[in-house]
């Protein structure tokens, strides 16, 4: 996986220069960049910790270093980010892009996925034989499952429909199969959940407050954002470095500067990963099964500083 690429200066000063009027959409993290911020917050966490810390700062790793990461790792993850930037960028068009839509559309998809053959197969145990064949192909008529997408929406709220006419139906059947349906778990309630869902995708989300924030405030505070996943990285990937030829790697694991992956023989090996996500398996990395102690010494300098933070 290529490193995610920084923006441009040039495009930073375009996206600036964009007018109050127009939509920007939120920023959404790259599963790579999430990984970034995962391992950093275990870096983080567990440097700290007996036996680690005293070797760490025996390599240079100051309390000025460990703060540092702190600082980056909040501001790359958006802890900073005002609320009103957040409705900003939902009221301008982003309330339901990148990863809110998706899981959405998937939620939905599911419910498709699990009640459009659920319901046939009880449509043919509860009406009788020689009227099930009929039964079947008027509910279902001009309705398939449809692949994950928009199309789900129409075809979820059309099955809406067709249960909706089930209950009012004045035909035993259809009211056997709607009682059948229910007992199944396919209640009222859950229709008005999938409902609600259908609602979000089909109207945006509707209006929330908030004070004006021009297109030019949020895209400052996005490119500040990326510039410190940025860093983020360049601070992880120069510790990362140092930490591995000091520790072993069940201390690597601890600190998530290493991950442990399955080879094609079936054993588990440890892989260095840099944050520009080039993956480096040493022919000479011990096997996970093997001893490691990670800390050979243990001396007065083992407790935590009372400067570091914690």
């Amino acid at each position: 996986m290529a490193k995610p690429k920084s923006p441009k200066k040039s495009s930073a000063k375009s996206t600036t220069a964009v007018s109050s009027e127009e939509a920007l959409p939120p920023l959404v993290l790259t599963a790579a960049e999430q990984d970034l911020l995962e391992r950093s917050l275990k870096l983080l966490v567990n440097i700290q910790t007996v036996p680690f810390n005293a070797r760490a700062r025996r390599e240079g790793y100051t309390a000025d270093e460990h703060r540092e990461g702190w600082r980056l790792l909040r501001l790359a993850s958006g802890e900073a980010k005002p609320l009103d930037h957040l409705f900003a960028e939902v009221a301008s068009g982003g309330a339901l892009e990148g990863a809110e839509r998706l899981r959405l559309l998937q939620d939905v998809d599911a419910f498709e996925n699990t009640w459009f053959p659920r319901t046939r197969v009880i449509i043919r145990r509860a009406v009788p034989r020689a009227r099930r064949e009929a039964f079947e192909a008027a509910f279902f008529r001009n309705l398939e499952q449809q692949p994950l997408g928009p199309a789900v929406i129409v075809s979820v709220g059309t099955f809406l429909s067709r249960l909706d006419g089930l209950a009012r139906s004045g035909e035993e059947d259809a009211k056997k199969v709607r009682q059948t349906l229910v007992k199944r778990g396919l209640t009222d309630e859950k229709l008005k959940e999938v409902r609600g869902m259908l609602g979000k995708l089909e109207v945006g989300g509707g209006p929330l407050p908030q004070r004006k924030v021009s297109a030019a405030e949020l895209a400052s505070a996005q490119q500040a954002q990326r510039e410190a996943l940025d860093d983020l990285r360049d601070w992880f990937n120069d510790w990362a470095t140092t930490f591995r030829q000091v520790f072993g790697v069940k201390a690597q694991l601890k600190l998530g500067l290493t991950s442990a992956k399955r080879t094609s023989t079936g054993k588990t090996e440890a892989v260095a990963e840099e944050e520009d996500g080039e993956e480096d398996v040493s022919d000479e990395e011990p096997e996970l099964d093997e001893e490691e102690t990670g800390e050979e010494e243990t001396d007065e300098e083992s407790g935590p500083d009372e400067d570091e933070d914690e």
